[in-house]
């Protein structure tokens, strides 16, 4: 087949790193995979089998498979010369939803809840398309730092100025536990991009020992995952929460909302979960983990296993039958 995906850029971002691994995964399957966004440049920070084109070329040939998660895209979509176009729903609540949902395409999803909110909401039917994560890059490394005695490591997601990323609920959260355990150390991470390209480091208000780290690369962000000892979740309107699937992949303990993890975060058996991102929420399940290193122990083992199953490889797969499948 040959499969277009438009994109607006190609930095770091959990939406481009979808089609970047999926194309990966169709050029692997022996597909045709070409990727248009506005400069055409390749990325340099993930690896990229397929072809990247500028915008200005979208109309240039005609392909087998369309895709496009990018609202403000949707003028461009509708110029893809494509046979079967799929709007792929990555996110939920965007004020330009409904706009996508009644275009004239067949709809993805990329996660359980985001299927079911696009049903209720606007009655549409979406191929869950789930996942994903890679097991080769985020996979569990051994710590080689060293650490004072009682130290606990807690890792999150550094965006503090995104809401509904809930960064400051898990600090928050956190800070209510600092007195009852001195041995905690927040750690958080993030990478600037964007046309914002703020540093959110001067905006972290906290108690706590913490280092913010900025622009790791993949494999280091992937040993960041493994020196942790829970990563913690607070978002909000996600689709598929790309960092709490990697902090699983490298066997880290989970401490999440609902929001974006549903696929694989199961309260009890594979992460906590909090049904709401409210600091007090956060902060039981933080400290029971804390409490109980056995506990913690087995979710990250029973986390490491279930998400497993969502690699990009599997994900394609399941796609590459949808889209032979065609319209009904």
């Amino acid at each position: 087949m040959k499969i277009a995906a438009l994109l607006p850029h190609v930095e770091v971002f959990g939406g481009v790193r979808r089609y970047l691994e999926l194309g990966n995964a169709f050029r692997r399957r022996g597909h045709e995979f070409v990727l248009f966004h506005p400069t055409g440049l390749k990325p340099d920070w993930l690896f990229f089998l397929g072809e990247t084109r500028p915008l200005g070329s979208l109309e240039a040939e005609r392909f087998d498979v369309g895709l496009c998660s990018e609202y403000a895209l949707l003028d461009a979509f509708r110029r893809l010369r494509a046979t079967d176009k799929h709007f792929y729903f990555v996110l939920a609540g965007h004020k330009e939803e409904r706009r996508a949902a009644r275009g004239p395409w067949r709809f993805l999803a990329n996660s359980e809840g985001l299927c079911r909110r696009l049903r209720r909401r606007y009655g549409i039917e979406c191929f869950k398309a789930a996942g994903g994560v890679d097991p080769d890059l985020f996979r569990p490394f051994s710590s080689s730092e060293a650490r004072t005695e009682g130290e606990i490591r807690v890792l999150t997601y550094g965006r503090i100025y995104k809401r509904r990323k809930g960064v400051r609920q898990v600090v928050k959260a956190l800070d209510g536990l600092s007195l009852r355990h001195p041995g905690l150390k927040l750690i958080l991470f993030d990478t600037l991009v964007g046309h914002d390209r703020r540093d959110p480091r001067p905006m972290l208000r906290t108690r706590l020992r913490h280092e913010f780290h900025l622009n790791l690369s993949q494999e280091r962000l992937a040993r960041l995952y493994s020196e942790a000892d829970i990563y913690v979740s607070a978002e909000r309107r996600a689709g598929w929460s790309n960092t709490t699937a990697e902090a699983m992949a490298c066997r880290t303990a989970v401490v999440c909302t609902p929001s974006g993890t549903e696929d694989f975060a199961f309260d009890g058996r594979t992460a906590l979960v909090a049904p709401l991102p409210l600091p007090f929420l956060i902060r039981r399940r933080v400290e029971r983990l804390i409490r109980d290193p056995d506990l913690r122990s087995r979710l990250a083992e029973a986390g490491w296993k279930t998400v497993r199953q969502f690699t990009w490889a599997a994900l394609a797969e399941r796609l590459e039958g949808h889209f032979r499948s065609g319209p009904n």
